[in-house]
């Protein structure tokens, strides 16, 4: 069991916030070495990629094949992108699951009958149980802070764009959902990183938290464990 409050912060401080940056990065350089063994597995995903080159600059596919294997900076070109792979999401569940404040931490599938949503009269439903289609974007993560079961969503968004700006109104929508929920010991957390989340976009998403139970928040990753010390006294858990 934890000591105390003090020993708390010890421990948080040493747990980094994941450095998005260099982590795509890192994928990039791991992506583009995997780009001539995908060439000799004849890989889907690439030979679509080489199809569209192809089509759009007219070179024969024997020349960019040929180009790809002999040429690791033409190749890196053909690399996987890192959000393809869930990177941004899996370091943040990463992070989470290390809290002092979390336990029982999930990753919630994407879809299907065990997604979770929040539907528009605020109740969390499973994709088992929804009657009317999908209300708004899944969750993506729960777990519990002391009592409270904590329900969450998180995007990593650079720039902006066509699919980044639908991403943004599905979070919107989804506390705007919330703003219904009657359920006690429960909250809700959206969870954001990048450059895209300005200052403004953050404010628009905070006007449309809960300031009362069960409350909302809108926050960057590093920020949870400000949020955990309202719903837990870590002097109550010192040792005996």
């Amino acid at each position: 069991m934890i000591g105390s409050w003090l020993e708390v912060l010890s421990i948080i401080s040493r747990i980094e916030v994941p450095d998005y940056e260099s982590m795509e990065r890192e994928e990039w350089k791991q992506n583009a070495q995997q780009v001539k063994q995908g060439l000799a597995n004849n890989d889907p995903r690439l030979a679509k990629r080489i199809a569209t080159y192809i089509d759009r600059f007219g070179y024969d596919e024997s020349t960019v094949r040929k180009k790809i294997r002999d040429d690791p900076m033409f190749a890196a070109h053909f690399a996987k992108e890192p959000r393809r792979t869930s990177l941004h999401q899996k370091a943040a569940a990463k992070w989470l699951d290390m809290l002092p404040s979390v336990t029982q931490f999930r990753s919630l599938p994407p879809s299907g009958k065990k997604a979770l949503y929040i539907t528009s009269d605020g109740e969390i439903q499973s994709g088992e149980i929804l009657k009317h289609g999908k209300p708004s974007k899944s969750l993506d993560f729960m777990w519990l802070t002391g009592s409270i079961i904590c329900y969450a969503m998180h995007k990593y968004t650079k720039e902006g764009g066509g699919n980044q700006d639908s991403q943004y109104k599905e979070m919107l929508a989804l506390l705007k959902n919330f703003l219904s929920c009657g359920e006690e010991g429960i909250i809700l957390i959206i969870i954001v990183d990048g450059p895209y989340y300005t200052e403004n976009k953050m404010n628009e998403l905070r006007k449309n938290t809960r300031d009362h139970p069960p409350r909302s928040y809108a926050v960057h990753l590093e920020e949870i464990p400000n949020i955990s010390d309202e719903y837990i006294n870590w002097e109550d858990l010192r040792d005996d």
